[in-house]
């Protein structure tokens, strides 16, 4: 309030060299700002004389240089209106405290908009560790802007700190889960188990999630399943679990076990396996070096024919469809070759009590009548 009625006192003690003093004042505000944009073209063209009028405009060097220019004649014009002294210092806190935001904002322009960490790191992978990086440069650069702005004016931070200590360490008590989570999301950024577009799977056991990583933030990370629905899994959960990339391996395995019956005829069983290896080492998604089929064991449930085979069809999805095609060719040729899959099975045999009991009575019968017949027979 001092500063404000200092202001009025002047203005009604004002002199006529001093309505002079505002219209020069005036005059040089309106020249700063139309002459400002030239100035800051023109210098800015120095630095980037490779580049167009219009990509110099949306420019980092000239929007700063037309705020510095601005700002300074601003302050130039203020000087030449004679204030007392209070008010001049005022007047150059607040012109310092626009350099120092002027020069923040530069400074962070530089970083992200000129892609300093994106010309150093060209792969799309490290894009949300950038994003990351340039956020916290962000927050820091603000952050000293404050404190400096608030330094000049004369405030003491110390006072306020220690005020806000309580206060800090109740937030920090209930914020301690995001920050875990954000720890871990540095940790994946840092680690790179998985990149955005990786098919992956994590957990154990029926906890396992699958599926292609869509987006990864400093909290959570969001997987699109199979069947198109989205799971946003924190952090620090993923970090405590197994991860499984699928997108980063060069080739996938096939392989199963086809069970005949044991009735299967041997000159049946060497077709099945012949057509099957024929058929895979002209399949082009198989690797031929890897191809095997052979008859390895006799079970109580049938004979089992072992397949084995890798591709390098590696996208989950492509993999499926890979597989899915495979059987139904298998299933084919046991079909042409009119062979059913074995199943699980057992013989029980269940003897007839009663019917064993009657056919003894009746042998004993027999024995009797023949018995009878030769007592009676004539000497």
């Amino acid at each position: 309030m001092n500063k404000i009625d200092e202001l009025i006192q002047w203005i009604q003690n004002i002199e006529i060299s001093q309505i002079i003093n505002i219209m020069i004042a005036i005059v040089l505000i309106i020249l700063t700002v139309i002459i400002s944009p030239f100035i800051s073209l023109l210098i800015a063209k120095i630095v980037n004389f490779k580049k167009s009028k219009k990509e110099i405009k949306e420019g980092i060097a000239y929007n700063n240089l037309k705020r510095f220019f601005i700002a300074t004649g601003i302050f130039l014009s203020l000087m030449i209106m004679e204030f007392n002294s209070d008010i001049e210092t005022f007047i150059q806190k607040v012109y310092k405290v626009a350099i120092i935001w002027i020069v923040s904002k530069t400074v962070i322009d530089i970083i992200v908009k000129g892609k300093i960490f994106k010309s150093r790191f060209k792969d799309k992978a490290n894009d949300p560790v950038i994003n990351i990086v340039n956020k916290i440069i962000k927050i820091v650069v603000y952050i000293i802007a404050g404190y400096l702005s608030l330094k000049e004016f004369g405030y003491d931070l110390g006072v306020v700190l220690t005020g806000l200590g309580l206060s800090t360490a109740i937030i920090a008590l209930a914020a301690q889960d995001a920050v875990r989570d954000m720890f871990s999301g540095l940790a994946i950024f840092w680690d790179k188990p998985f990149a955005i577009g990786d098919w992956v799977e994590i957990g154990t056991g029926t906890t396992t999630i699958s599926g292609s990583v869509q987006e990864i933030s400093f909290r959570s990370t969001k997987i699109k399943a199979a069947d198109d629905t989205i799971i946003t899994l924190q952090n620090s959960n993923i970090s405590t679990q197994n991860i499984i990339n699928w997108s980063v391996i060069e080739k996938r395995i096939y392989k199963t076990n086809l069970k005949l019956p044991l009735e299967t005829e041997e000159i049946t069983v060497e077709k099945v396996i012949n057509r099957i290896r024929f058929i895979l080492k002209y399949n082009k998604d198989v690797i031929k070096e890897s191809v095997n089929v052979y008859f390895n064991t006799i079970g109580a449930d049938g004979i089992n024919i072992y397949i084995y085979l890798e591709t390098h069809i590696v996208n989950y999805a492509e993999y499926q469809k890979f597989c899915n095609k495979l059987n139904l060719t298998i299933l084919n040729i046991l079909e042409t070759q009119d062979v059913k899959l074995a199943y699980p099975g057992q013989n029980i045999y269940i003897k007839d009590i009663e019917s064993a009991k009657e056919k003894k009575e009746k042998l004993k019968e027999i024995g009797v009548k023949k018995q009878s017949k030769v007592t009676k027979s004539p000497k």
